[in-house]
């Protein structure tokens, strides 16, 4: 098996989506298009030393993450809370000492948290330092075998491309079988090939390109464009491409038109020439130049916005059995996408993805069997059996999802083991959801044993990741001190932080723990204002603040209505309740 998801050309691609590089992936769930609040988490170098790897993380803005070393198997995960990944998913092989290889997915859309993997063979020696906007990474390797007069690799570079909205191009989590002796080579294919060679196979493969081989001279070509043992070389890539493509090559039509696409050897990028290079490839069965037409119609990248179009060219791709083409094709008759709104289609095509463990689709088809959009009954055997396939894959996000419907009995009854067990893989990944559901089984003793350090340790996890609910409930174990000694402070803290996020019984807490240091003049005024915030939710705001007007100047309440005011203003559009 080979990753599904992998570097081609400096940028992001997919498998069978090759408009991903030049045209800028996005979430693979297409909820809210990426908000110019946040930070972004900007390119990665990775460089290779004799007795240590380097990795270099750029940020747009200052920020320290914790690392966590996991096992089974073994990897360092590094959580980047706030900062966009404008590219669902990316990949760099590093396969050296330890290492195998870097990973980087933007791991939660909303609030937006990206994570980085660092995946290995056995628990990490390394070193974290913070400069500026930048996090370098040391990681010491071991003593090895000395080689031969070889050239230390070239680093390897992330490059971010600012996301679009539209068609899905990169779903997560997913792998694809190597190909077979005979069968038809592509772009991809042969882009997994040039980043294994080695540098005793380059004379055989030069030979071969010399002698008029199409698949050598493509292979070489994306060897120098990716420099992974030749110096950075597009011109030669595309002398070489367009030597292949001369003769009709699949693999070198596809990768002339992601040079174009994305203007790689050129002074800018020629939509036109790839699409006409892609439509040069489908008649000899390229899917990945379909779907990549059909995607570039779909979002307007570099020819007019075109849903008719698209909808012919994802179909074209899968009915030839592409996955994204298929789930795309699925979206389209799901939203009424330029044409008629038709959840039969939606379903027969979101099946098709599903069934090629494409993780978006799996987790849109079990969110239709709970909750039909097509007047029929919820099936929920059928949600829970797609929640269980994305979780076996790894979907953070359906793991949590299988730990609510156990929790809450969605089935019939409540099952806490299956809700633990659920939970607790999300949490793995750091889920602050499963980080608060865990939380809460450990300290009601649900599934698992009362362990209330168990549920303190979750709480502080999840809540200083910003689950407002696992805030609420963290204060208010350090303001009870049931399983340790109290601290006014954290709780303060904490319901502070839950406050701000809208959730009444937090804001009322706060405000009855602020009035009660109500000797000072500026903990009246937050304690007022809070307590007025809570007031519609929580009946027994009123009496506090009753008694806490009587001991408040006119000025103070003035102060405290206004501050209550710009509260409402500023969160006008964000009120949870608890």
């Amino acid at each position: 098996m080979i990753p599904r998801f992998f570097m081609f050309f400096g940028v992001l691609i997919c498998a069978s989506l090759t408009v991903s590089f030049a045209q800028q992936a996005q979430k693979p769930e297409i909820v809210a298009e990426p908000s110019q609040n946040h930070s972004v988490l900007k390119s990665v170098d990775v460089t290779h030393h004799a007795n240590h790897l380097v990795i270099e993380i750029s940020l747009s803005a200052p920020f320290v993450p914790q690392a966590v070393q996991l096992t089974d198997p073994d990897r360092l995960v590094l959580d980047f809370p706030g900062y966009e990944l404008q590219s669902s998913r990316q990949h760099i092989p590093v396969n050296d000492g330890p290492v195998r290889d870097l990973r980087l997915s933007l791991f939660q859309a909303l609030p937006p948290v990206t994570r980085v993997v660092i995946d290995s063979k056995q628990p990490l020696n390394f070193e974290m330092k913070s400069a500026q906007n930048k996090i370098v990474i040391e990681i010491a390797l071991p003593a090895a075998t000395p080689v031969s007069a070889t050239p230390s690799r070239p680093s390897k570079k992330i490059e971010q491309p600012p996301a679009t909205s539209g068609a899905v191009q990169n779903p997560p989590q997913q792998e694809i079988s190597t190909p077979t002796a005979g069968s038809k080579a592509t772009a991809f294919s042969l882009q997994a090939k040039a980043k294994i060679l080695r540098l005793e196979d380059l004379p055989a493969l030069e030979d071969k390109a010399a002698q008029g081989d199409p698949e050598a001279q493509t292979v070489l070509a994306l060897a120098y464009h990716d420099a992974l043992l030749l110096e950075k070389d597009d011109a030669e890539s595309l002398r070489l491409l367009h030597q292949a493509a001369s003769q009709n090559f699949m693999a070198a039509e596809e990768s002339l038109g992601i040079f174009a696409q994305a203007g790689f050897g050129m002074t800018q990028p020629d939509p036109a020439k790839a699409v006409e290079w892609y439509k040069k490839a489908v008649p000899q069965g390229s899917l990945d130049g379909a779907t990549s037409i059909a995607l570039m119609y779909a979002d307007g990248a570099g020819v007019p916005k075109d849903h008719a179009q698209a909808l012919s060219w994802f179909r074209r791709a899968a009915d030839g059995g592409d996955p994204i083409a298929q789930y795309n094709l699925a979206l389209m008759y799901g939203r009424g996408n330029g044409v008629a709104q038709d959840y039969k289609e939606f379903v027969h095509w979101v099946v098709a993805a599903a069934d090629q463990n494409v993780v978006p689709a799996i987790l849109d088809l079990a969110a239709f069997y709970m909750h039909p959009r097509d007047g029929t009954s919820p099936d929920m055997e059928k949600a829970v059996y797609y929640y269980q396939k994305a979780a076996v894959l790894g979907s953070a996000r359906a793991q949590v999802l299988l730990g609510d419907i156990f929790v809450t009995g969605a089935q019939g009854k409540p099952d806490y083991e299956q809700a633990a067990r659920w939970y607790r893989k999300a949490a793995d990944q750091g889920d602050r959801n499963a980080q608060f559901g865990l939380g809460v089984l450990y300290a009601l003793g649900q599934g698992v044993p009362v362990d209330p350090q168990e549920a303190r340790r979750l709480f502080t996890a999840a809540a200083d990741d910003g689950q407002p609910d696992a805030q609420y409930d963290l204060a208010t174990m350090w303001e009870e001190s049931k399983d340790a000694p109290a601290d006014p402070e954290l709780a303060e803290h904490y319901y502070q932080l839950a406050a701000e996020q809208g959730i009444p019984k937090a804001q009322f807490r706060l405000g009855q723990l602020l009035a009660r240091k109500g000797e000072y003049g500026s903990n009246r005024v937050s304690a007022y204002k809070w307590l007025m915030l809570a007031q519609s939710s929580i009946q027994e705001s009123s009496p506090v603040l009753n008694d806490l007007r009587k001991l408040m100047s006119p000025q103070e309440i003035a102060e405290a209505e206004r501050a209550v005011d710009d509260w409402r203003k500023a969160h006008r559009e964000n009120s949870p309740s608890r």
